[in-house]
C-alpha cells in the first residue's frame, strides 16, 4: 500500500515522522537557516531576538578563528515554538 497519497507515498511520510522524533530525541542541533524556516521568522529577526534575550541562544560549532557556524538545539527552538510571547532566555539580564 505504497501509493502515492496526495502526492506523496506513505512511506516516506513515515520516514520523515521517524527522522523527525529521533532528532527531537536525541535534541539535534539545528542550523539557523533550517531554524528560521521551523519558526516562519526571518534569520534576521532570530538574530534580533536572540540579542534582546526573547529567543533561544545558538551554539557556535567552530573555533573563533575559523568562519563561525551557529546551531540551536531543537528542543530551545520546541520550547519557543510552544510559547514564543512567553519565551525569555534564562540567564538573560536584558
Amino acid at each position: 500500500m505504497d501509493e502515492l497519497l496526495n502526492g506523496k507515498s506513505i512511506k516516506a511520510d513515515f520516514e520523515a515522522q521517524v527522522a523527525a522524533a529521533l532528532m527531537i530525541q536525541s535534541n539535534a542541533l539545528i542550523p539557523l537557516k533550517l531554524a528560521a524556516k521551523l519558526c516562519g521568522i526571518p534569520k534576521d529577526e532570530i538574530l534580533r531576538r536572540v540579542t534582546c534575550g526573547t529567543f533561544p541562544k545558538p551554539r557556535y560549532l567552530s573555533r573563533a578563528s575559523q568562519r563561525n557556524r551557529e546551531a540551536f538545539y531543537l528542543k530551545d527552538l520546541h520550547d519557543w515554538i510552544k510559547e514564543p510571547h512567553l519565551y525569555h532566555q534564562r540567564g538573560y539580564d536584558g
